[in-house]
């Protein structure tokens, strides 16, 4: 079989997948019908194993924007892995993610969903090394073993959820363990990368573009979403607050580190992450029709997104923003695309994000959330548009440092797909609003508040206007790196925000390399037989040099450094506890 009629099988495969759903999504909207049915697979005596499956307006919505995405990757691939050797393989281990997935969206039980969860940790870490060098390795890794902190959290949730002989989502009730709803909240919390297991989703930029749009859209990253969309029923207040704090600082966090990475997909991988704290902060407050909107919508234009930027970076083999430039005029098509998925991401009026995201501000703020989450959500709002536009500027070509590119963009293997998810990324928010149960929410606010959406917006594009006269006067041509002169202190507080406040850090380093240092220990002083070496002596006298150390730094102000930290932390947990 040749390339092209490989590209174009798998394609009509999805589609068709795409046809079939879309129309019993179609008629399960209009009717408001649930079915839920079982598939025997043991009919025995002694042994019964069925498989339960449930078609609702939210579970075949979502699977049909899951197969529109997957379609368009697809037809993707004919373009951005067009001289891979191992087309096949990439494009089965892209197939068996998307399944998993599947699995994740049909089937209401706790059994069920381990199997499409574990499905998608380790499909995910086979794309994501699929380069197959050190830097694809590391961050399969830490994808990986964070992921799976919650599969084992939910294997501990199914060895709870055995007190009432039952794994169904159905038969979930306030009788259970409160610590029940930790372990399901935080193993969600993997998943979609809230703190402080934020590090591996901007790691996992190492895979494909198009692995990243499939996987930072509307897979892998939603799932934990999409679990306590269906749980949230049952969850108890106490574990909203924790996961209201949780969303509300990676949001923030993010944020602000999308603003000073030079890194085009990173900047795009942090933009998911905060829009990620903001569906479960919506989630947290308990607007689940309005959370699920956001999602399907974010889908849609994020996924058009890392096509767009995946694109620019394949012709112009730049990834740094710094340096690119000049699509404008060589790539109209591409940049127009780009251009209504970023609009679209900060909110511009009457795109696809802006309808869902209106809705979210609007139900954040008419709440009785404390002033310190109203501030920090508001700014996390103004920074999305500040990074958006940034971006834009960059790869348009406008920048003092871009080289012009002079490749020009006509294969149709990016402009059919860029097209498609470009339609749903401009009428997406309007048509689900307009047709669908429970998107047509109404919150009744001041005439202030109606507006904060659109300020937000105005409001980050005009600092942003500010800073680039400020960098055209400077022949500064950092993004919003360290500028020369610049004090220690300030320096230190750059590289913290532009390194996600140390998140990688404390992920890799503190855990895996305490982890390898004491294999380390226990290899070189048991299995090696240094122990008598150490208890000797030399031991006793390197005892002694190592207290003496701790002692004297102990005298310095490291101690006062830390002791100011602790009070900012609780200070601030004082402050959204007290409802201030």
């Amino acid at each position: 079989m040749s390339y092209n009629s490989k590209v174009y099988s798998y394609f009509n495969l999805l589609a068709c997948f795409i046809l079939w759903v879309g129309w019993v999504g179609l008629y399960f909207i209009m009717s408001r019908g649930v079915v839920l049915f079982e598939v025997d697979l043991l009919c025995g005596e002694l042994l019964n194993m069925s498989v339960p499956f449930i078609l609702d307006s939210y579970s075949v919505m979502f699977s049909f924007v899951v197969l529109l995405i997957s379609s368009s990757v697809m037809l993707y691939n004919g373009f951005y892995m067009d001289s891979e050797v191992f087309y096949s393989r990439f494009c089965k281990l892209v197939l068996l993610f998307v399944l998993s997935m599947l699995f994740l969206v049909f089937i209401p039980s706790l059994l069920g969903l381990m199997v499409g969860w574990d499905g998608l940790g380790l499909t995910s870490y086979l794309l994501v090394i699929y380069y197959q060098d050190k830097r694809s390795l590391g961050s399969g890794t830490l994808t990986v073993l964070s992921n799976r902190i919650g599969d084992v959290l939910f294997f501990i949730g199914i060895g709870l959820a055995s007190g009432v002989s039952s794994w169904g989502f159905l038969d979930l009730g306030q009788s259970w363990a409160y610590v029940f709803w930790g372990v399901i909240i935080v193993g969600c919390m993997t998943k979609s990368a809230q703190i402080p297991f934020s590090a591996w989703l901007p790691a996992a930029m190492a895979a494909p573009s198009p692995v990243s749009a499939l996987v930072h859209s509307s897979t892998l990253v939603t799932a934990g979403v999409y679990v306590l969309i269906r749980f949230s029923a049952c969850i108890s207040g106490g574990w909203f607050m924790f996961l209201g704090m949780a969303s509300t600082l990676t949001m923030l966090m993010s944020a602000v580190s999308a603003v000073f990475e030079p890194d085009a997909k990173k900047v795009v991988a942090l933009s998911t992450l905060s829009q990620l704290g903001v569906m479960m902060f919506a989630v947290s407050m308990g607007a689940i029709s309005v959370c699920y909107f956001h999602m399907v919508s974010h889908a849609l234009f994020k996924a058009l997104m890392f096509l767009c930027v995946g694109a620019v970076i394949h012709f112009s083999g730049i990834q740094d923003l710094r340096y690119l430039g000049g699509f404008l005029y060589s790539s109209p098509v591409i940049m127009g695309w780009l251009t209504v998925a970023c609009l679209s991401l900060m909110g511009f009026p009457f795109l696809s994000g802006f309808y869902s995201k209106d809705l979210v501000l609007e139900a954040f703020l008419t709440s009785d959330m404390s002033v310190v989450f109203m501030v920090m959500t508001v700014l996390a709002t103004c920074l999305t548009a500040f990074y958006s536009g940034l971006m834009l500027y960059s790869v348009a070509g406008f920048s003092i440092g871009a080289s012009y590119s002079s490749s020009m963009v006509s294969n149709y293997y990016v402009v059919i797909p860029c097209s498609i998810l470009g339609v749903g990324a401009l009428f997406g928010g309007i048509t689900m609003q307009s047709f669908s149960l429970g998107f047509n929410v109404l919150f009744y606010a001041e005439g202030l508040y109606k507006l904060v959406p659109i300020l937000c917006v105005v409001s980050g594009l005009s600092a942003l206007a500010g800073f680039m006269m400020i960098r055209s006067m400077s022949y500064d041509f950092t993004v919003l790196g360290k500028s020369e002169g610049s004090s220690g202190v300030v320096e230190r507080v750059t590289d913290m925000l532009a390194k996600m406040w140390f998140m990688p850090l404390l992920s890799s380093d503190l855990f895996s390399g305490s982890s390898l240092s004491l294999s380390r220990g226990v290899k070189d002083y048991i299995e090696d037989g240094h122990l008598e070496y150490s208890l000797g002596s030399e031991g006793v006298w390197a005892t002694n040099n190592s207290w003496s150390g701790y002692y004297i730094s102990s005298q310095s102000d490291y101690i006062g450094v830390c002791f100011i930290k602790g009070v900012l932390f609780f200070g601030f947990i004082i402050l959204i506890t007290s409802g201030v």
